[in-house]
């Protein structure tokens, strides 16, 4: 389980580079080949029996780890990790035959629960990207076990398998939108951090309560009691609207987060349980066992028709708002578990103290937090200025994925560093996003450079700008452009910083971006400039995704006291293929010096950097 979450996790970035390098045509066909790959279960069960799925899709899902750890993730292994992962899907409930879904939903929770503390231990930049001794032996220990158990399981022989209805069989696919919510939402601290208004530390806190009451749960024997199928439906549509509610464009953010994920926990793991009792059973008559492989197939299919649909939301427009794709796993989940509700066994004495047990148990998790507490990126900033200048970075990072589509968040602190600067204003600044792997990038660079993170929020709760700053900070503040569509909406954030006895402002923003948006860029320019007010000593920077003597630019400049820090003429691109989009403007109560354009492969952009004094 952990090392199928991880293979997904690590591949969500490549797919990203996959598409701009192929064409999104090309990618969404591919992508849907390699989410259908569960669907040669049933060929290799009828060519190697129910050994050689377990050996082709477990088997395979840790060798891919281990290549993954090795080569670190690339566009092939990717593929190939995902096209594996989703026979592993199937494999699963063929090891897991014979076992209650209770034991096969409570499996599911410790797997996920010990790989994000592990994950936390890494500041949520997966192992499988890094080198180093500690990220191997994390890497070494999720497949010796896995391998562990895959040979214990090889060498008891097969459990006689059953015959299953396709009505049964399809509760199999419920595996399918509960790993989906986990990765998104609820086994996300970035998730719960941005969203939450968290640290990132209370955001995992929060993640281990909810574990934590979900195996209690399990444990307890309530969760495998006969219930009518309209309860299960109830429960998943519960799950999915508040799912939707605080994940998405339009997602509420707040504390009400943390109730939605300790509930969704306790539900999602409740509902898996119940879908897969007629899946795993011993006996039964009915259809041929590969029905079971469908099914899971199916789920396979699921997870990457919603993460997908998401990552691709916040790129491209979709006819719907993507709150809706989070909500429909929720529904889909419990439908699915409607299915298998009524086909309980006896019902089991409860049991409390394996339940206290069991929850108990978990606050063992917190251990990955405590090491990110102590032992993770802690970076020192220089100190404030003392002579009214400070050195201004804009950066584009991309979600700290690199051109060819590495995730490698250092090389962006590292790139930030080599201009020391004293204010640092982000663009695709990722905090949970698909797009990067769901690592809070914003958090560890924060981490990393040693200074303050101020978030705004822009397409959803975990793609938008950041500001980083080693200066006090006396205000700050977020908005969001208004849209007319189901497109990602762009924002900005602020803040107001002391420089000496005087303070400055300084504004972080993305602009839409594509050819034949520029009525949307001048639309957004327009609030972006009644946002600000005309207010002095102001810094507003950013991806402007338009060249000199555009429209937007004008209207930047035009009537306004701003001004490009740019020297007149300055021929310097800002991305790497050539274009000038990244742009710093100033009122005219600052002086710029030093401007600089320094290229690093870390992102697709450039960082623009410029030295500012405040003037008298």
């Amino acid at each position: 389980m952990a090392v199928l979450a991880q293979t997904l996790r690590f591949a969500l970035p490549q797919y990203d580079h996959f598409a701009d390098q192929a064409g999104t045509a090309v990618a969404g066909a591919v992508l849907l080949a390699v989410y259908l790959a569960g669907l040669t279960g049933p060929l290799i069960r009828r060519a190697a029996g129910p050994r050689g799925l377990l050996l082709a899709g477990v088997g395979g899902l840790l060798a891919v780890r281990l290549l993954a750890q090795a080569l670190t993730p690339q566009t092939w292994l990717a593929l190939v990790g995902t096209a594996v992962g989703m026979i592993a899907v199937g494999a699963l409930y063929e090891g897991a035959r014979g076992l209650s879904g209770v034991g096969f939903a409570t499996a599911t929770v410790a797997g996920l629960s010990i790989d994000g503390a592990v994950r936390m231990a890494f500041a949520t930049w997966d192992a499988s990207w890094r080198s180093g001794i500690a990220p191997w032996l994390a890497c070494l220990l999720f497949v010796g076990l896995g391998a562990a158990a895959l040979y214990r399981e090889l060498s008891s022989g097969a459990v006689a398998p059953p015959g299953v209805s396709w009505r049964d069989a399809f509760g199999a696919a419920a595996f399918g939108p509960f790993l989906a919510l986990q990765v998104l939402v609820l086994s996300s601290p970035a998730f719960v951090a941005s969203s939450g208004w968290q640290s990132l530390t209370g955001a995992h806190v929060v993640i281990v309560i909810g574990q934590g009451l979900a195996l209690a749960f399990l444990a307890s024997g309530l969760a495998v009691r006969a219930v009518p199928g309209g309860v299960c439906v109830l429960g998943g549509t519960l799950l999915g609207v508040g799912a939707g509610a605080i994940a998405g464009t339009y997602a509420v953010a707040g504390i009400e987060v943390v109730p939605v994920v300790i509930v969704g926990q306790v539900l999602s793991a409740w509902l898996l349980a119940v879908a897969c009792r007629a899946p795993l059973r011993r006996a039964g008559a009915g259809g041929p066992v590969w029905r079971v492989d469908v099914g899971a197939a199916t789920g396979g299919l699921l997870v990457g028709l919603i993460l997908v649909s998401y990552q691709v939301s916040a790129m491209e427009p979709l006819p719907f708002p993507n709150n809706l794709l989070p909500g429909l796993a929720g529904v889909l989940l419990g439908a699915l578990a409607a299915i298998a509700a009524a086909r309980g066994g006896p019902l089991p004495a409860r049991a409390p103290l394996r339940a206290l047990t069991a929850g108990a148990a978990a606050l063992a998790l917190l251990l990955g937090t405590a090491v990110f507490t102590v032992a993770g990126p802690d970076g020192e900033a220089k100190a404030a200025p003392a002579n009214g200048r400070i050195r201004v970075v804009s950066y584009n990072v991309h979600d700290a994925v690199g051109p060819t589509g590495r995730l490698n968040p250092e090389a962006i602190a590292s790139t930030i560093e080599a201009q020391r600067p004293d204010v640092v204003l982000l663009q695709e600044a990722g905090r949970g996003s698909l797009l990067s792997g769901t690592t809070d990038v914003g958090v560890w660079l924060s981490r990393r450079l040693g200074m303050k993170l101020l978030w705004g929020p822009a397409a959803d709760g975990q793609f938008g700008n950041a500001i980083l700053t080693s200066l006090p900070v006396e205000r700050s503040g977020t908005g969001r452009m208004p849209k007319g569509d189901w497109s990602q909406i762009r924002g900005y954030v602020w803040a107001r910083v002391r420089v000496g006895a005087k303070t400055l402002d300084v504004w972080s923003t993305h602009l839409e971006g594509g050819s034949d948006q520029g009525d949307e860029r001048a639309r957004e320019v327009a609030g972006l400039l009644r946002a600000w007010g005309g207010a002095p000593r102001t810094i507003i920077a950013g991806d402007f995704n338009a060249e000199p003597g555009s429209a937007e630019i004008s209207r930047m400049l035009d009537g306004t006291e701003l001004r490009s820090a740019a020297p007149s003429g300055d021929p310097s691109p800002t991305t790497g293929d050539g274009r000038r989009v990244d742009w710093i403007f100033g009122t005219d109560d600052l002086l710029f010096g030093d401007y600089d354009v320094p290229r690093t492969p870390a992102s697709d952009h450039y960082p623009v950097t410029v030295t500012v004094r405040i003037g008298r």
